[in-house]
C-alpha cells in the first residue's frame, strides 16, 4: 500500500544535515521493511506554535511503499527518535497525488475581531458619529456681554495670583 508521510524537522539542522537527516528516514523506512519512492524538500517556515522551543522548522514531504503492519512500526520508530523529527503524519495517499507539486506558505496568524471589524470597515473608526446636541444655557449666561466676561475673568486670575496659585 502507498502511504504519505509529511514530517518537520528542527530548524538546529543545515542544508546539508538536511539532506543527511532525509537519508536517516529513508534508512528508518528500509530498515522497517517499505521502500521511499519520492523525498522532497519543501523548505523552511515559521510554526504557528512553538514546539519544543523551536519557531521554524523545515517540511519534508515523503512517499512510502509498505504494508500497513510495517507503517506502524515505523511510525513508533519515529516517534521515539525526536532529533529527527518535530512532528510528523502518516496518511494513506489519496489517488493521483504521485506526480502533484507541494508548496507550503507560511502561516499568518488571524485578526482580531477589532482589526476584522476595522478592515470590512465595520470598526468604530468607519461609523458614523452621532450628532452632538448643543448644551442648553441658562439665562444668567445668556446676558453677560464680552466686557462683564473680561471684568470677571480679571478678578478670577488676581484672586488666584493674590493665593500663590
Amino acid at each position: 500500500m502507498k502511504y504519505e508521510l509529511l514530517y518537520i524537522m528542527p530548524p538546529q539542522y543545515t542544508d546539508e544535515e538536511t539532506n543527511g537527516v532525509m537519508e536517516k528516514v529513508a534508512a528508518l523506512v528500509q530498515k522497517t521493511g517499505g521502500s521511499v519512492t519520492r523525498h522532497e524538500n519543501l523548505g523552511r517556515l515559521k510554526l504557528a506554535y512553538p514546539i519544543k522551543q523551536a519557531r521554524h522548522g523545515t517540511y519534508v514531504l515523503a512517499h512510502i511503499e509498505a504494508e500497513a503492519s510495517m507503517v506502524k512500526n515505523f511510525d513508533r520508530q519515529l516517534r521515539l527518535s525526536e532529533d529527527l523529527a518535530l512532528r510528523h503524519q502518516i496518511v494513506t495517499m489519496p489517488k493521483g497525488s504521485e506526480g502533484k507539486k507541494f508548496q507550503l506558505t507560511a502561516y499568518v496568524a488571524p485578526l482580531t475581531e477589532e482589526a476584522r471589524r476595522e478592515r470590512v470597515g465595520d470598526g468604530p473608526s468607519m461609523r458614523p458619529k452621532p450628532p452632538v446636541a448643543p448644551i442648553p444655557m441658562r439665562k444668567e449666561e445668556a446676558s453677560f456681554t464680552i466686557a462683564e466676561l473680561d471684568k470677571k475673568l480679571d478678578e478670577i486670575l488676581e484672586n488666584d495670583v493674590s493665593k500663590g496659585v
